[in-house]
């Protein structure tokens, strides 16, 4: 949950942007995938992570960052 929160928290999500972020724990690793989606379906962007569960929120915080850096600043806008 750490992880997705960072996600979230980078890209500034709610309920109403089209982003998914999932964690699970392997062990002590945390392996996360996160999504973002154009509001019309047009386009999308998907990350992967992994590593130790002390560092989730880093794991998290950094797939959003390279996201919101792949999609630029105005892919959540609605044309």
């Amino acid at each position: 949950m750490t992880a997705e929160r960072a996600f979230l928290a980078v890209l500034d999500g709610s309920c109403r942007t089209p982003i998914c972020g999932h964690a699970r724990i392997d062990k002590d690793v945390v392996c996360f995938r996160g999504l973002i989606v154009k509001p019309d379906g047009s386009e999308a962007f998907e990350v992967f992570r992994n590593g130790p569960r002390a560092q989730a929120a880093a794991l998290g915080a950094d797939a959003g960052r390279e996201l919101k850096a792949r999609g630029g600043a105005d892919f959540f806008a609605k044309d």
